[in-house]
């Protein structure tokens, strides 16, 4: 596993990379970086796969545009493809957690014939958080998201960095990482515009499905930590009506944000079942 550097937009974003093959992009979650994966990285290499974990915008010096609009989901989904298009790959298998769910969602519905397959970890197809939103049973899934509101909120980001990281419970060694890449204020400042960008959006069902085709026809597993705390049961029962092609729910309940980190065997052991299925 190794460190590279990719010039895509104007932008350089370092990337965590092993092996040779189809390509697989795995997307980090927030506050996180490319460290995230790296239990899955040498096992999906050992399949005879090229992974590449970049660090998104925001979380590496290189790509920290300026400005709250340069955070929108979609120039992350746009990074995505033109990382893609710099690694020279006309289609991949998108891996995401958490934001880089979101993220991954927005690519598949955006260039479906440019994915070949999807793993989403905790956050569901954004058409089923809207549905569930628009539904009599909302509340449940409004307060868990909850934290977008308070979470846009500018100078607190220090604070915030360090309390999630100890509510994950993880050992010293597998946060360091994460403290020695973001805990500066120009990155703080850059990873949490993902708040103040689409917090909004989140907030009104209509906007979030709006511009969506219609079920995302292509291979998907999805996996639910329930004590991740922010996507209600129904939002991920709801998940499979917006997927037509093979669709796995998966639910892992013992981790909670960190699902890659905190149960790293079990990922790993999801996503070569599913990349051995589809590749």
């Amino acid at each position: 596993m190794k460190r590279i550097n990719i010039s895509a937009r104007g932008l350089t974003f370092s990337a965590l990379t092993q092996g040779n093959g189809p390509l697989v992009l795995m997307l980090h979650g927030l506050p996180r970086t490319s460290w995230e994966w790296h239990h899955q990285i040498p096992v999906v290499a050992g399949m005879g796969f090229t992974v590449v974990a970049p660090d998104m915008r925001g979380y590496c010096p290189g790509a920290q545009p300026v400005g709250v609009e340069s955070y929108h989901v979609e120039e992350f989904a746009l990074d995505v493809v033109a990382i893609a298009d710099e690694l020279g790959a006309s289609d991949f298998h998108l891996i995401g957690t958490s934001i880089g769910a979101s993220v991954a969602w927005r690519v598949a519905n955006t260039w479906t014939d440019r994915v070949r397959s999807m793993v989403c970890i905790n956050i569901a197809h954004p058409a089923a958080l809207a549905s569930v939103l628009r539904s009599p049973n909302r509340t449940e899934q409004q307060q868990k998201m909850s934290y977008f509101a308070t979470s846009s909120e500018p100078g607190n980001e220090r604070n915030k960095l360090h309390s999630v990281i100890e509510r994950m419970e993880l050992p010293e060694d597998e946060v360091r990482p994460y403290l020695e890449a973001l805990d500066n204020p120009a990155t703080l400042t850059a990873i949490y515009h993902w708040y103040r960008a689409n917090t909004n959006r989140i907030n009104e069902p209509t906007t979030i499905a709006s511009d969506l085709p219609g079920p995302l026809n292509l291979p998907v597993m999805y996996i639910w930590p329930p004590n991740a705390g922010n996507t209600s049961e129904a939002v991920a029962r709801a998940n499979e009506r917006f997927v037509s092609g093979p669709y796995r729910f998966e639910i892992i309940e013992d981790a909670k944000n960190f699902v890659p980190q905190q149960a790293a065997a079990k990922v790993s052991q999801l996503i070569r079942e599913h990349l051995q299925q589809h590749s």
